[in-house]
């Protein structure tokens, strides 16, 4: 099998893509990769952040979930990075579907810069490629579901305490839930 894998990075100038991030739910150090580019583009993300909420279908079409309003233009646009393609040596289909994992650094066989990676997330949208779930056409039950989760995330992860950028991400973007989550932990 020797189909050509996408790999994102926010890193210019690569020649070998290292096997530096942790496999799920383990300590192993392996590189990801997918054969889809619409899927790789959006791991074009900000790292401190990493808040990505989409998945390939049976159909092989990537399901973006917005889980607050303008989340994928929030969240892409202005954004840039590269497209590292390299060929499947010795890659294993990961956790997820449409992703695998190497093990061992492989040659970057050409990079692709992505000036606007929310550009080129729409194009996808308009071709089929990508199909985006928007938190405005949610139903109000469904959107009252995102707001229980998130304040679950807020809570458990300890973002009222503290200034990191992830924590800041959620005051932002999940007031709903952050307000709920405050007056659920403020003594009374």
């Amino acid at each position: 099998m020797n189909e050509l894998f996408y790999h994102a990075s926010n890193i210019g100038n690569l020649t070998k893509i290292k096997p530096l991030s942790k496999l799920h739910g383990s300590c192993e150090a392996v590189a990801y990769f997918t054969p889809i580019r619409a899927y790789a583009l959006f791991y074009l993300r900000d790292m401190d952040i990493n808040h990505v909420t989409c998945g390939v279908n049976k159909d092989g079409v990537i399901v973006y979930h917005e889980q607050f309003s303008n989340q994928l233009q929030t969240l892409y646009q202005d954004r840039s990075g590269y497209l590292y393609i390299c060929e499947n040596k010795n890659m294993e289909l990961a956790h997820t579907n449409g992703v695998w994992v190497a093990r061992q650094s492989l040659v970057a066989l050409r990079t692709e810069y992505v000036a606007d990676v929310y550009a080129e997330i729409l194009k996808d949208e308009e071709s089929g490629a990508t199909h985006v779930v928007r938190y405005d056409s949610l139903s109000d039950e469904n959107k009252q579901e995102y707001v229980k989760m998130m304040k679950t995330v807020i809570l458990k992860q300890g973002y009222l305490t503290n200034d990191s950028k992830k924590a800041l991400f959620f005051k932002e973007n999940f007031s709903e839930a952050w307000n709920i989550a405050e007056n659920e932990t403020s003594p009374i």
